[in-house]
C-alpha cells in the first residue's frame, strides 16, 4: 500500500501551486495524494448553523473537485476532502500523528516583511514529517536542487539528518532532471573580518582543503560535480540564500532540529532565518 502525501489546498491561489508540486513529488516518491480543502466562515446570526456548514462544505467541495480532475486526472492517484476548520495547523498535526503521511505540502504566503504566515510557521515547527512549503513566487529560471548540510558536525543526530537531507534532495533532483548542489555555510563574524582578525578567503580555502576527502566521497555517492559542493563563510542565512540564487535552485532542502525546554517551538540552527529569506520551494526535514 502506497504512502500518502498530505496536501493543504489553498483558496487564495488559482494555479494550484502546492497541488501541482505535490503531484511531482508523489511520482518521485511513489505516493498517492490526500488533498484537504479547509473552509471556515462566520455564521453568527444564522439559525441553522449545521445546515449552513454543510451547504458551504458541499458547494466548495464540488467546485474544487472539478478543478482537481482537470489538473490531476491521469497523473497521480488522489483523494480529496473538504473540512470545516479554522485552526489548520492543529488539524494537520493531529492528522499526521494518526495517519503518518510521508510528507506535508502547502503553498507558503509571505507578508510585505517577507515572513511566512503564522500557520506556515506552526507547521514548520510542529510537523513531525517532512514539510514542503511551495513558493508562490520564485526566482526566474530556477530549476536545480540545493541541499544544505553541516559537513563538520560530530553529533550523531546531525550526521543522520545530513543523510536524510541528501537522500531527499537526490530523489527530487533525479525526478525533475535537475542538478544537485550542496551548501555548507561557515559561521563567520563580519566584525572580526573588519578588525583584520580573520581572513574570509583564507578560512574558506582552509576548510575546503580539510574537507577535500569528505567532499570527494559525497560527490561519488550522489553523482555530484565537484564544483557543485559550495563552502562559503558568512552569516549562515545569507550565505545559503546567496548560494541558492547562484546555482538557480528551485528547491532548497534543509534540516531542522527542534530545541528543548522553553524554545521547543523553534526549529533552531538559524533555519528560521534561512526560511524567511528564501524565495524557492523549501523542504524542511527533521531527524
Amino acid at each position: 500500500m502506497k504512502n500518502d502525501i498530505l496536501v493543504i489546498s489553498d483558496q487564495q491561489e488559482q494555479n494550484y501551486t502546492a497541488i501541482l508540486q505535490a503531484a511531482e513529488l508523489a511520482i518521485a516518491y511513489d505516493c498517492n495524494l490526500h488533498i484537504v480543502n479547509f473552509c471556515h466562515e462566520n455564521l453568527r446570526g444564522i439559525n441553522d448553523i449545521e445546515q449552513a456548514k454543510r451547504k458551504v462544505i458541499h458547494n466548495l467541495h464540488e467546485l474544487n473537485a472539478h478543478k482537481l480532475v482537470n489538473s490531476l486526472q491521469g497523473k497521480v492517484e488522489y483523494n480529496f476532502e473538504t473540512v470545516w476548520e479554522k485552526d489548520i495547523h492543529t488539524w494537520v498535526s493531529h492528522y499526521v500523528q494518526e495517519h503518518k503521511p510521508y510528507m506535508v505540502v502547502k503553498t507558503g504566503h509571505r507578508s510585505e516583511a517577507l515572513f511566512y504566515t503564522p500557520t506556515d510557521w506552526h507547521l514548520l515547527r510542529e510537523c513531525n514529517v517532512p514539510m514542503l512549503i511551495a513558493a508562490d513566487h520564485k526566482w526566474q529560471k530556477a530549476r536545480n536542487v540545493l541541499a544544505t548540510i553541516d559537513l563538520e558536525t560530530e553529533i550523531g543526530d546531525k550526521k543522520q539528518l545530513n543523510g536524510k537531507v541528501l537522500r531527499n534532495a537526490s530523489i527530487i533532483a533525479k525526478h525533475i532532471n535537475a542538478e544537485l548542489h550542496i551548501a555548507y555555510a561557515l559561521p563567520f563574524s563580519p566584525l572580526l573580518r573588519k578588525l583584520g582578525i580573520i581572513d574570509k578567503d583564507k578560512l574558506e580555502d582552509e576548510h575546503k582543503t580539510a574537507l577535500k576527502e569528505q567532499m570527494s566521497l559525497l560527490a561519488q555517492s550522489y553523482g555530484i560535480k565537484a564544483d557543485h559542493i559550495h563552502i562559503k563563510a558568512g552569516q549562515v542565512d545569507k550565505v545559503i540564500t546567496s548560494i541558492a540564487a547562484d546555482c538557480n535552485a528551485s528547491i532548497v532542502v534543509v534540516g531542522t532540529i527542534g530545541r528543548a525546554g522553553l524554545d521547543q517551538k523553534l526549529i533552531g540552527n538559524t533555519a528560521e532565518s534561512i526560511l524567511s529569506l528564501l524565495k524557492t520551494d523549501v523542504l524542511a526535514i527533521k531527524p
